[in-house]
Formats: structure tokens, sequence, C-alpha cells
């Protein structure tokens, strides 16, 4: 019968995991067969040694038992990496025990371990950025300080509409000259090193579909601090982006403001019993204003910046047309004050309440003022002329309520929306309003 002595080192020998045993110094007690094999020892160790000597080629290892002896706290399911005999890198998952005595008190310190390469990918620090840089859910592009291309992740494609490959040192502009915006921030970057983040720029992919960019830069250094090129991260946001309000009311206006303003100008005409010369001169503002609302439209679509300016000038025009209109033909045909409906309501679409009261008193005023002026009299034609005057201020009053409950939802919705990643981590953040922004503002 095999005496427990034998039996516990035969036990020990074919653990199919590696088994290290030391004393509380660090000298090497028991070390198994697998251990050996596994670390490239079989042969190699004296029971006594000091475990620096014993794993010199393995000092992870030696850390480990070290510090685990001088802490005397054991860990469980850990790794390390490690190299085998032929130079191969490899994994190893471990543990570490304390052994006590009868009396409760430490000895020696137990580390087993297994070698799991098999079960997890390995790869050198380069092969992992390059494939962490390829999964980044946002784009990312990095120049040297001449403006070359050193690197373009796939996102970076994908969301730029690049099929073709870009060939690194490909000059910015020439790898990306079908999205100028783009190429002048790295440019820009490139000459001023001034980082900034939280910016917007639009672009439009080979498709011609428009996009919208989030985007941030970051100065790249080297190890003594001086810039080595450029780095810029975006992501599509034109899903998360509001409407260019100003430019989408206008075009509401012109879809549905425009053709019955001339309804009521051609049924005027047709029905009413204005002059012929007020009503030759009202045909050439209708045609005026018909020609100068497209005209503005275009150049509102064109021009997103000048949305604010192109609003404003059509309410002032459009405004004194249908004072002029109104005076021309209001008397002939009742149903000309809505004209003065048209212009308050279609400011209140994108003004604020202040505003918005101010164009509708002024609106309602001049209708009044028209009236005085047509000899109105008696109590019931005041009476329904005070009342068309308040029903301008309230249904505009309405109408900018209900536009502003819009943007509201609108806003709340993208500050909803979960950031994928933060676009840079710079500590240059430069504070920036985005076009949206300046247009709400004016």
């Amino acid at each position: 019968m095999i005496d427990n002595q034998l039996f516990l080192d035969t036990a020990i020998k074919n653990l199919p995991g590696g088994l290290i045993l030391v004393d509380l110094r660090g000298r090497v007690r028991a070390i198994n067969e697998t251990a050996e094999v596994l670390l490239g020892l079989v042969g190699k160790t004296t029971p006594g040694d000091h475990c620096r000597n014993v794993f010199d080629s393995h000092p992870k290892i030696v850390k480990v038992l070290q510090d685990t002896c001088a802490g005397q706290t054991g860990a469980s399911r850990q790794e390390l990496l490690t190299h085998r005999p032929d130079g191969e890198k490899m994994v190893v998952g471990y543990s570490t025990v304390i052994m006590k005595n009868a009396a409760g008190d430490a000895i020696g310190v137990a580390m087993t371990f297994q070698d799991i390469t098999r079960l997890i990918p390995l790869m050198d620090s380069e092969q992992f950025l390059n494939i962490a840089l390829k999964n980044m859910p946002g784009g990312l592009i990095f120049v040297d300080v001449q403006g070359r291309i050193r690197g373009v992740n796939a996102m970076a494609c994908k969301i730029l509409g690049i099929k073709d490959e870009i060939d690194t040192g490909t000059e910015c502009h020439k790898a990306l000259a079908g999205h100028p915006h783009v190429y002048k921030v790295l440019l820009a970057t490139c000459e001023n090193l001034v980082a900034v983040n939280r910016q917007e720029i639009t672009t439009r992919r080979d498709d011609g579909e428009k996009v919208t960019l989030g985007y941030g830069t970051l100065i790249l250094k080297n190890a003594q601090g001086k810039p080595i090129g450029v780095g810029m991260t975006f992501q599509d946001i034109t899903r998360y982006i509001p409407l260019p309000l100003k430019a989408e009311f206008i075009r509401i206006v012109d879809r549905f403001f425009t053709p019955f303003a001339l309804s009521l100008v051609v049924s005027s005409l047709y029905l009413g019993f204005a002059e012929p010369r007020a009503k030759w001169i009202s045909v050439g503002l209708v045609v005026f204003l018909g020609i100068f609302n497209e005209i503005s439209a275009y150049v509102a679509k064109k021009h997103m910046e000048w949305a604010v300016a192109v609003g404003n000038t059509r309410i002032i025009t459009n405004f004194i047309a249908n004072i002029a209109l109104v005076y021309l033909l209001g008397t002939f045909w009742g149903p000309m004050w809505l004209l003065f409906v048209l212009t308050p309501v279609a400011t209140a679409l994108y003004a604020s309440w202040s505003k918005t009261l101010i164009t509708a008193t002024i609106s309602s005023a001049a209708l009044l003022g028209i009236y005085y002026s047509r000899d109105l009299e008696g109590p019931v034609g005041w009476g329904q002329a005070s009342l068309h005057a308040a029903f301008i201020v309230f249904i505009s009053l309405f109408v900018n309520s209900i536009a502003r409950l819009v943007m509201q939802m609108k806003n709340t919705g993208v500050a909803a929306k979960p950031s994928t990643i933060p676009l840079t981590t710079t500590s240059k953040n430069v504070p920036s309003t985005t076009l949206q922004e300046q247009k709400l503002a004016a």
C-alpha cells in the first residue's frame, strides 16, 4: 500500500496544471512536472533556490510570488503574459493560495496556473491598436503636420462615402478632394495647432447626400512634447440635428400661404368692384411677390447662413405689399383682411413670443388704420374690425406656442440621444456655437 507522502507526490506530479510552492521568503519548495514543462525549466530547478533565480526568465511570475508572500493575500482567476521556451508569447491563467500550518500561521504560497493562450486571442500592441481603430464607432483621420494622410479608419470611409483605399502619405486635400470642409479643418489645425471639440460641419457623399458631422480635433505629440500630427474624430450626426428651421419654415410658407394669398387677390380681381387702375397695380404687386418669394426661398435653401436675413427681408417686403393690396382691394372684397394674418403667422413659426406679439400688433394696427382711412362707420363695423384685429394677435401667438413646443421637443430628443464616444479628450476645448444655435439665437 502506497504511503500518504508518495501518494501526494504522485498527485502533484500528475496535476493537469502547473503548481509552484514557495515559503514566505520566496524560496522554491516544490514545483511539479507540468510547471517545469510549461516554463521550460525541466531539470533546472533545485528546492531551496530563491524564486528570482529559478524563474529569472519569467519575471512576472516572480513578481506574483513575491507580492503574495509580502501581502499574504491570495488571488484567483488572474492572467499574466510570459514566454514559452521557444520565445512564443504565452498567456497564463493563475491563482494563488496562502498555505498555513495547523496553528493557522502562514508558511508559504501556492501558485497554480495553466496555459490559456488558445483561449485568449493574443496579438501584439500594434495589431491590437489597428483592430481597435478599425472597429471604432466613429470616423478617425490622422495626418502629419505637413497635412499628409497617416491613417484613416474604416468608419471614416463609410461615413464620407469613400470607396477607394487612401494611400498613406497622400496629401489630405487630394485624398479628401470630395470633402473640402474636412480637409480644411485638418489643414487649419496643422497650421495653428489648436485643438477643438464639439464642432459641426456639413459635407456631401458621392451620391449627393448631405451629411452633418460632429467633430473634434487633437494634437499628436511625441515623447518630447513636439507636435508631429493632427487627429480628427467625427460622427454622422445628421439624424440628431433638427431641420434648419428658418429655411424649412420659409418653404412651408411658400407652399401654403402664397397660394392662399394669390387666391384672395385673384378672387378680388374677378368678383370685386375695384377700379381698373387698382386692379393692375394689384396684379403687378402679386407678380412681384411671387418672383421675390421664389428667389428668396432658393437663396435661403442654398445659403443656410443667410436664412435669418432672408426671412426678415421677406417679412418686411410681404407686409408692405399686403398693406398696399388690402388698401387697394379690401373695400371691394371683404376677405382681403386675411392677408394681414399671413405675415405675423409666418413670423410666429420661428420668432420669439415677444417678436410675434409685436408683429401681430403692427398688422392689427395697420388693418384698423386701413379701415379708418376707408371711413368705416358704426359700432357693428368697428366691432367686426376689432374682432379681425384680435384674431390676428391670438392666432399668431397660438402658432408661435405650437412652434416653440415642436422645437423644444426636437431639442429634447437630440439631447436625450446617448453619446457613443467623446469626440476628443483634449485639454484645449474651445467653446462653440453651432449653426443651429446661431439660428435660434437670432
